[in-house]
């Protein structure tokens, strides 16, 4: 029986990029490679072999982007 990560669930149970970045946060120092690769994936965020300091990098850089795109076409 596999036992279900409850930070990654947190992480996929979010709804907006905001929270998503701040559960990202909460969570980066005690994640290990295969729950941040299934963040990444979730978000299609490619980690091509990536260590996973840099895929939460990589997270954090689409997060980022994400939030400002919305927040501007929010805004128009």
């Amino acid at each position: 029986m596999d036992i279900v990560n409850e930070d990654l669930m947190r992480f996929l149970d979010a709804d907006e990029y905001e929270d998503k970045l701040r559960i990202l946060d909460e969570i980066k120092g005690r994640v290990d490679d295969h729950v941040v690769n299934m963040m990444a994936a979730s978000l299609s965020v490619s980690t091509g072999g990536a260590s996973r300091d840099e895929c939460i990098d990589r997270i954090r850089q689409y997060l980022t982007l994400q939030i400002q795109y919305d927040g501007k076409r929010l805004r128009e």
